[in-house]
């Protein structure tokens, strides 16, 4: 197996179990490398330090599987990694929810794969050139372990082009419904598997989501979902808070015709108003004429994909923070999201304050959050928190 050596000093973060070797960590190589081949990591002395892939044109060299000399990256490895992940899982996904994320990539120290699974279904993406060399090993052992009645893969993230990748979808296994039904917090939503977003459905706001409706939405509201997508947050206040009215913003026509089969699946679309349109544009014209809530969640996509852009994407949240305050009634609730690594937690409260300041608006902070649990956070792996939400409420008085 090719033997890779790491300069002086760089193994620390290794030995505490950071599963990324840089390319500019690397000291030498055993041999010349094969992009995608398992290597075994070393510090400069020789001391083993991993296992795991590699490829030397990705500024992210080597991806960590193991940190255990003797484990071999074999078919087992993969059965026994899936086991551990899906116990986990059985543990902490409550009994009304039939759809969670089984595997998490980097945070499941299985980096490059992601796995969801959708009452019976599993959907995969594989973003690196290394899991996709062992993907069909994986799929095996999805099989074996978790027995779906199909798999299905969209991988068609841009980090596979990094990667030297094609973006793909496709049927790997049985047969897989171009949608399904599945269960979130006891509440109905019909998925499109094949051509949606992402996986089909985004699962890590499942425990903000019943937040919101259970302590910010209060019977009789008006509530704003902005980037509602399927649904989620709206349908959520309307069947749990009971919420009279809800606006859901969106500039996917797909997205709002699922979202809008989603309320009328839980009997809840005569409380729905569906607007398509460009946020920036849509939040801006409706802050102006007026429009006021008692309820507002603002949820919009990563703005901040690389470190070059944390300065423009800053200034692309606080415009939505405002427009969101401005229609905030006094003693209502807001949420503001963002689901980039690279907005830090401070970064997300900095720009709802400087929001706050501008339109002065009063906040009181409930709670901040993260993504659901079956999205683990893992410590020694900053970039496993990636999505931060903060739960605030507007004092009753006005200035």
């Amino acid at each position: 197996m090719l033997q890779v050596s790491i300069k002086p000093g760089r193994e620390k973060r290794i030995r505490g179990f950071h599963p990324w070797v840089y390319k500019n960590d690397i000291l030498s190589f055993s041999r010349r490398p094969k992009p995608g081949e398992l290597c075994i990591v070393r510090d400069h002395r020789g001391s083993f330090l991993a296992k795991g892939y590699i490829n030397p044109d990705s500024y992210i060299a080597i991806r960590i599987l193991t940190f255990k000399k003797d484990e071999e990256i074999d078919y087992q490895f993969f059965v026994k990694r899936i086991e551990e992940a899906l116990s986990y899982r059985k543990e902490l996904v409550p009994e009304n929810c039939t759809a969670f994320r089984l595997i998490h990539s980097e945070a499941d120290y299985l980096p490059g794969l992601i796995a969801d699974y959708y009452d019976g279904y599993l959907v995969i993406q594989v973003t690196t050139l290394g899991m996709e060399i062992l993907k069909e090993t994986v799929v095996r052992a999805l099989v074996e372990v978790v027995k779906p009645k199909g798999i299905y893969e969209k991988s068609t993230v841009q980090t596979r082009e990094l990667e030297g990748l094609p973006l793909i979808e496709q049927p790997l296994y049985g047969d897989v419904p171009e949608r399904v039904v599945i269960l979130e917090n006891g509440i109905k939503f019909n998925v499109q598997i094949v051509g949606g977003q992402k996986t089909g459905y985004f699962l890590d706001q499942r425990e903000n989501k019943l937040l919101f409706a259970k302590e910010f939405v209060k019977e009789g509201d008006r509530v704003l979902d902005a980037f509602c997508h399927l649904g989620g947050f709206g349908i959520h206040a309307a069947v749990i808070g009971k919420a009279k009215e809800v606006v859901a913003l969106d500039s996917s026509q797909l997205a709002l015709d699922l979202a809008k089969e989603n309320a009328q699946l839980n009997g809840v679309a005569d409380r729905f108003t569906f607007v398509k349109g460009d946020a920036f544009k849509v939040l801006k014209k409706m802050s102006q004429e007026g429009e006021k809530f008692d309820s507002i969640v603002i949820d919009p996509p990563a703005f901040a994909k690389s470190k070059t852009v944390v300065q423009q994407a800053k200034r692309g949240y606080k415009e939505f923070f405002l427009r969101g305050l401005k229609m905030l009634k006094p003693g209502g609730r807001i949420v503001v999201c963002s689901c980039s690594h690279h907005i830090t937690p401070p970064m997300l409260e900095e720009i709802l304050i400087s929001a706050a300041y501008d339109t002065r608006t009063p906040l009181r902070v409930l709670y901040t959050t993260y993504q659901a649990k079956d999205h683990p956070f893992v410590l020694q792996i900053p970039e496993s928190r990636y999505l931060k939400c903060i739960f605030a409420r507007r004092f009753e008085w006005e200035v």
